[in-house]
């Protein structure tokens, strides 16, 4: 079937799920028993959650097409750049929403490119003399996890070179001289735009497509990309990326007169917390303890400006969210619910005001009718730190 009647057929669903969403909470329904009512209303919502669901399959379309471009790269550049690497293929049937395997194909090229012309030793001797097998390995594997797909491309070679990364990272200007930086954060610098540790143009590498184009590329499908690495052990960048761009479980939060959604497969736990739980940093910025670590707050009402909302955390509630590595919690007035929310992206001249920034990823229409801003649990990290 071709993507325009996926799209169509998606786009249905779509306006069905709100309609449903309209009819059962009417506000016209308010304070009345209607028993008849109520059980066709979830009769309804059944069918329309198996609707999705048959609308949905349709869309998935396997990674394996995607995988198995890799091998010709992998081979091809073993013979050019002669270094004898073999790419071990796990999870090819995982299976993931159309548009979206369209646009990580480029980002999985990349960093198997990166892998074998960065990653895999020149030499076989060099391996040898780290105990390693001759023969170089890379493992591209797809695993699903309920609401997401997790991509890794895992390599055996030297992994990444804290000093020299730091080093380089300091010459163009994306770190600062004398700063003691952890080594999640000199991986971090390899993401960064304009960042390239190559010095001469290849014929697979130094072209000025980084890993911040692959990165950017992964957010715009709402995915993650992390990297680990142990230098003489080898390097594993991880993609996260969710199953749908189009319907998602949300929970629905206000701050002050404002309703917000945030995407359930953000959220950790949420609790209740009082004043004397925070602690104040150095920087004036609050923190709270959780098993054992401390996490920054971020008050919704005060990154967004919302007047009349809850100022004392008696009076409100803490969601522990998190996405990729990143880690905090978000402090709202109250909780409104779950609920299956549509996705509407932004129209292209409010996303040129570079909205996505702000943590804000698109909108929703609610049962009511009113307008709820899903919010981008990664952005609002990124913009607060």
């Amino acid at each position: 079937m071709s993507l325009s009647k996926l799209d169509a057929l998606m786009a249905v669903v779509s306006e069905i799920v709100i309609t449903e969403a309209q009819v059962t909470a009417s506000p016209d329904l308010k304070g009345l028993k209607l028993d008849n009512f109520t059980k066709a209303a979830r009769q309804l919502r059944s069918l329309t959650d198996n609707l999705q669901d048959v609308a949905m399959s349709l869309r998935m379309v396997p990674v394996s097409g995607t995988f198995q471009k890799m091998k010709r790269i992998v081979r091809d550049m073993s013979k050019k750049l002669d270094r004898e690497t073999n790419l071990i293929l796990e999870g090819e049937d995982t299976e993931v929403d159309k548009t979206i395997v369209d646009s990580i194909s480029d980002p999985i090229m990349h960093i198997v490119r990166n892998s074998m012309d960065h990653g895999i030793e020149e030499r076989k001797e060099e391996r040898v003399a780290a105990g390693k097998d001759p023969v170089g390995t890379i493992v591209l594997a797809a695993r699903q996890t309920g609401s997401e797909v997790i991509i890794e491309i895992i390599d055996d070679g030297r992994g990444v070179d804290d000093q020299a990364v730091l080093n380089k990272a300091i010459r163009q200007g994306l770190a600062t001289p004398g700063v003691d930086y952890s080594h999640k954060d000199i991986l971090n610098f390899l993401l960064m735009p304009g960042f390239s540790t190559n010095t001469e143009v290849t014929e697979y590498s130094g072209r000025g497509v980084g890993m911040d184009v692959v990165k950017s590329n992964v957010e715009n499908c709402g995915g993650t990309v992390t990297i680990t690495s142990e230098l003489g052990k080898g390097m594993t960048t991880t993609l996260k990326i969710p199953l749908t761009m189009a319907i998602m479980d949300g929970m629905e939060v206000s701050v002050g007169e404002s309703i917000f959604t945030v995407p359930i497969s953000n959220i950790r736990q949420i609790f209740k917390a009082s004043d004397m739980h925070i602690i104040q940093d150095e920087t004036h910025g609050e923190m709270i303890k959780i098993v054992d670590n401390f996490y920054s707050i971020v008050r919704a009402n005060r990154f967004y400006n919302i007047e009349n909302a809850a100022e004392t955390f008696d009076d409100g509630v803490l969601l522990w969210v998190e996405s990729g590595d990143n880690s905090f919690c978000l402090f709202v007035d109250k909780l409104i619910g779950e609920q299956q929310v549509v996705v509407k992206p932004f129209p292209d001249y409010i996303n040129n005001f570079g909205i996505k920034n702000s943590g804000i990823s698109g909108c929703t229409i609610l049962g009511d009718g009113s307008i709820s801003i899903i919010l981008d649990v990664a952005n609002i990290y990124t913009a607060q730190n």
